[in-house]
């Protein structure tokens, strides 16, 4: 299937801040996007939601569960025959906690890191080889971070997200380990011309935290909607586009 514009897939779409950015960047008509979900259901849904806010662009259900990479190794599969190539990838998908809340302090790390840390390892590992088939100018992966995996915010004595504030060390450590598994990947590709950015959208409300935060959904998803389209590789290279919608060097 030859596509005529930049193919985007975006992980766990069908809430929260992934659903605000397929939103976004359908809502520009200039992409197609690949809704993901654990289930096609799930992705299904989605699409008729957006598609019931009169959004002018292709959108395909894919399903992906970082958990499998079965999953992931089908999905890659599904694009590579579909559509021969990805252009850019959005690492969004993501837990704070195990869906057991009977599990022990070990099952719960288990649980986040499969999702959080092994799952877009794979992710990357797979999907890299249809990045490199395509043409597109502008590859990107956008890995979808936290200030909470900061090892200066956790320390801070003055930020309101410091660990005195929020301890919350299963899920810090998880985005922890996305940010240094970012950094070499945007060494590694940086000679292939395939940008591997950050992007930190908040403490949000969605259901990822029961409904609370400082911000709408819509508000978090710019600066993974940012990391996405704007800027340039060598403007993008090591920076961190922030929850203010800045891009910073990146603070451990």
């Amino acid at each position: 299937m030859a596509v005529t514009r930049p193919l985007i897939l975006i992980t766990g779409a069908n809430q929260g801040l992934g659903f605000a950015t397929a939103q976004q960047l359908a809502s520009t008509g200039k992409y197609n996007l690949l809704i993901g979900a654990r289930s096609q259901e799930e992705a299904e849904e989605a699409i008729k939601q957006l598609q019931e806010s009169s959004i002018d662009s292709s959108l395909t259900p894919i399903v992906v569960d970082l958990d499998q990479d079965e999953s992931i190794a089908a999905a890659a599969k599904f694009i590579e025959e579909r559509f021969g190539s990805l252009n850019i990838l959005i690492n969004n998908a993501g837990i704070n906690r195990s869906s057991d809340p009977n599990v022990t302090l070990r099952e719960t790390y288990r649980a986040v890191f499969e999702t959080n840390v092994f799952g877009v390892a794979v992710m990357n590992a797979t999907f890299i080889l249809i990045l490199r088939a395509s043409k597109y100018h502008d590859r990107r992966i956008v890995n979808v971070t936290s200030g909470l995996g900061q090892i200066g915010i956790a320390y801070s004595p003055t930020s309101e997200y410091s660990a005195k504030i929020w301890e919350l060390p299963v899920y810090r450590s998880s985005k922890l380990a996305i940010n240094i598994i970012n950094a070499v990947d945007a060494v590694s590709l940086k000679k292939e011309n395939i940008l591997s950015v950050l992007a930190a959208p908040g403490f949000c409300r969605t259901n990822f935290w029961g409904g609370n935060g400082v911000k709408s959904a819509n508000e978090g998803a710019q600066p993974i909607v940012r990391a996405a389209i704007e800027g340039t590789s060598k403007e993008l290279f090591g920076k961190l586009v922030d929850d203010e919608n800045t891009l910073v060097e990146f603070q451990w």
